[in-house]
């Protein structure tokens, strides 16, 4: 798939799974089409976000996994990158049980915590608060954009960017 990340295996034994139990049903999908599809998600859907490279020197990747599970498979994968420091552009909505996710969340990063641009995005401020608390350390920012930028310009080339949080 053109879609990155270990964790798509997962998710390509299930839509394969799934394209079986419709061919069982008498859905005619050929091989090829789904050897196509599964080539061309992004372009066939315009998904963003499921660990894509944004850049290389630093390394910004951001990931739409916003649940524990999905937040899960994209620490396991960070573990898996080689860099010196790593910096978490962050944000979440409002209503984001935040004790679900917290142990995931690695404490040795430096933290970016911004507002998703949507009316249910957590204020930075407030953010950063509740997660200062566990010892997830850095700065609010008025905006992704911002905070991003800011990253940007404090990380060196082999550090590494984590942008995400809720979608």
């Amino acid at each position: 798939t053109d879609l990155l990340g270990s964790y798509q295996s997962k998710n390509i034994k299930t839509v394969t799974q799934t394209v079986k139990e419709l061919q069982r049903k008498g859905y005619k999908i050929s091989e090829e089409n789904i050897k196509k599809g599964l080539l061309k998600v992004i372009k066939n859907t315009g998904l963003l976000g499921r660990w894509q490279v944004l850049n290389e020197k630093p390394k910004v990747v951001c990931d739409t996994g916003h649940n524990r599970e999905g937040l899960q498979y994209v620490m396991d994968q960070l573990l898996n990158e080689k860099f010196n420091q790593l910096h978490i552009v962050f944000g979440v909505v409002n209503d984001k049980d935040l004790s679900t996710i917290l142990d995931l969340l690695p404490k040795n990063a430096t933290y970016y915590f911004c507002k998703p641009d949507i009316p249910r995005g957590m204020n930075a401020y407030k953010l950063k608060a509740k997660l200062n608390k566990y010892n997830l350390k850095g700065e609010a920012y008025n905006s992704v954009s911002e905070a991003y930028k800011t990253a940007i310009k404090q990380a060196d080339l082999n550090d590494f960017i984590f942008v995400g949080g809720s979608t």
